[in-house]
């Protein structure tokens, strides 16, 4: 019994369809808490570290909880990064515990005159960005005034790393597979022996014949229509992925609707909320990709099972003691 071949592409778009999305990089930002410089009351200083931490939250912006970044601190001699001679470095070993693409720590010093400055540190210590402004009181209450600096701190610095989609590459199409015609066998020719010597009995017609299968489909068709099938239900999937991670971000952004602030207690949820929003956007760009790579697969597999053979014919061949005949039947 011969056995199908089965198309290379498609086992491997069923691979990457099959393959799990959890382990792509992480794109979290370990927040460390907001060094608040010239102020010395304990808790003005906390509700100066609540603001800055809710406001660098705001956004798209993916925040390591809080707890792990504390866990991380009580472990460092001075407990905190800032007043160390190498934050960067402190930045770094940050990050690389608690999985974040970066660390980031915000520098406070409150007054009519409001100095924000941010460093922005990777996974290997090295400085990503650094920026500082400065904004003037204007008779504006000083927590506005503050929330306006870490704003614009926010909106300058570059917090994120920038987000490249991996492309799925579309499988070359398989090669075409020529049936080979099976030949036919050429009957033995047959003599009739005559009783009288003299005369000798004329041998009889040989002919050879064959006839074209009406059946122009092959296993292509078959599989055309699984591959096919198989790539809607991905491309769906990516449409529900979409859909289920536009209304975990807009669920996340909630708390911050008509220029709220939630409190720090809400930014775990907030946090979980938008790493949930990011794997759903991984993996409906992971089913969109692998849905397009079975669509094509299939409509290729159907579009060259439709060049058939020819339709059906009868040709025959032959030979008799006046000559040679020819016979051909076209369809």
């Amino acid at each position: 019994m011969k056995h199908l071949p089965t198309p290379r592409p498609l086992l491997l778009t069923l691979g990457l369809l099959l393959a799990p999305a959890a382990s792509a990089q992480t794109d979290s930002v370990a927040l460390h808490p907001c060094a608040i410089v010239g102020e010395k009351d304990k808790n003005k200083v906390q509700d100066l570290q609540a603001t800055c931490a809710t406001e660098i939250a705001r956004g798209d912006i993916q925040l390591v909880p809080s707890d792990q970044v504390r866990a991380f601190l009580d472990k460092e001699p001075r407990k905190s990064c800032a007043p160390t001679k190498k934050p960067a470095e402190c930045l770094g070993r940050l990050a690389t515990a608690t999985q974040a693409s970066r660390a980031v720590l915000i520098t406070l010093n409150p007054g009519q005159l409001t100095r924000v400055s941010g460093l922005v540190v990777n996974a290997q210590g090295e400085v990503v960005d650094q920026k500082s402004i400065q904004i003037r009181s204007r008779g504006q209450p000083q927590s506005e005034l503050v929330r306006t600096a870490i704003t614009r701190l926010r909106e300058q610095l570059n917090l994120v790393p920038l987000k490249v989609t991996p492309l799925v590459e579309q499988p070359p199409p398989p090669p075409l597979v020529a049936a080979t015609p099976t030949p036919a066998q050429e009957p033995t020719p047959s003599t009739k022996p005559s009783e009288a010597p003299a005369v000798s009995a004329p041998p009889p017609a040989v002919g050879v014949s064959k006839q074209v299968s009406s059946d122009g489909r092959t296993w292509k068709t078959p599989l055309a229509y699984t591959s096919g099938g198989a790539g809607i239900v991905a491309l769906g999937l990516a449409g529900f992925f979409v859909v289920s991670g536009n209304n975990a971000m807009i669920e996340s952004n909630k708390p911050y609707a008509d220029n709220r602030y939630p409190p720090q207690s809400e930014l775990a949820n907030i946090s979980q909320l938008r790493q949930q929003a990011t794997t759903q956007r991984i993996l409906a760009g992971v089913s969109a990709g692998v849905g397009a790579a079975l669509v094509g697969t299939g409509v290729y597999l159907w579009l060259s099972d439709r060049k058939a053979p020819p339709a059906p014919g009868v040709a025959a061949f032959s030979v008799g003691p006046g000559g040679v005949s020819v016979l051909g039947v076209l369809p």
